[in-house]
């Protein structure tokens, strides 16, 4: 794809929403989307984040589409960034299926470039060329409309759906990929892996389970149980601590983008 042809690419963006205040506060306040270069759909009522985001593959038309949590903040430049990814991956790969802004490859190397909120942490660097990952954060996916991509509407909630999507990718052929496109990830700490984490997990290491073991950006999908119970108690043990040392996730984006130089 020539340089023109990736100028011309369209990129439409697509959101599950559940807080008016955090989506204004954020997403919103991306240049891409208030300067009017991406369309943005929302969604709300969804049972997962799956439903939502096959909604937005069906309701938009654009080669790229980018979902992007209700409290992640794209900055200035980062469509260029964007453009700019896709080209060089197309170099090698134009039959590539996803980019993401933080992943893990096999040996459990992370790799992207971020900020979180919920860390107070800066995840990552600058870099140059996009590498290939086995799973991406879940805050950026960057869909390949032409991969032929869904998301699965049997995976149950708002858990590990950017894992599953890269390994459909790569069960039919194709990559994933994490390149420079740092985004803000205004969240606040996680708090638990019961309830809809664990739901997921399970169903997760039963649809892979010829693939396990499978690194993910939160517990590693496995035979044994024991990486889930061991998440949860680290979890547990280390709530008080991360509350206290997160950042405010009411702060404005923009504010943070100043002081860090993303």
């Amino acid at each position: 794809m020539t340089g023109t042809e990736q100028s011309n690419l369209d990129i439409h963006i697509v959101a599950a929403v559940n807080d008016e205040e955090v989506l204004q506060n954020n997403l919103m306040r991306s240049p891409i989307i208030s300067e009017g270069k991406a369309k943005l759909n929302c969604y709300r009522g969804a049972a997962s984040a799956s439903e939502a985001y096959n909604k937005g593959i069906d309701d938009t038309s654009s080669q790229i589409i980018v979902f992007a949590h209700q409290d992640v903040f794209l900055p200035q430049g980062w469509e260029a960034a964007l453009r700019r990814a896709i080209a060089e991956i197309e170099v090698k790969d134009p039959n590539w299926a996803i980019i993401g802004a933080w992943g893990v490859n096999q040996d459990g190397e992370y790799a992207g470039h971020a900020w979180s909120s919920g860390l107070s942490l800066r995840l990552g660097q600058r870099f140059d060329e996009p590498v290939e990952t086995l799973c991406i954060d879940e805050f950026v996916i960057v869909l390949r409309r032409g991969s032929g991509l869904h998301f699965d509407e049997e995976l149950p909630g708002f858990h590990l759906y950017a894992a599953d999507i890269v390994l459909a990718a790569r069960a039919a052929g194709m990559q994933a990929y994490v390149a420079d496109i740092p985004a803000i990830h205004n969240s606040k700490p996680v708090r638990t892996y019961r309830g809809g984490y664990s739901q997921a997990w399970f169903y997760m290491r039963q649809k892979w389970q010829e693939f396990l073991p499978v690194p993910t950006l939160t517990v590693p999908l496995s035979r044994s149980v024991l990486p889930l119970l061991r998440a949860r108690l680290r979890l547990w043990r280390s709530l008080k601590r991360r509350l206290a040392n997160a950042t405010d996730s009411r702060i404005d984006p923009r504010e943070l983008v100043s002081k860090l130089d993303l």
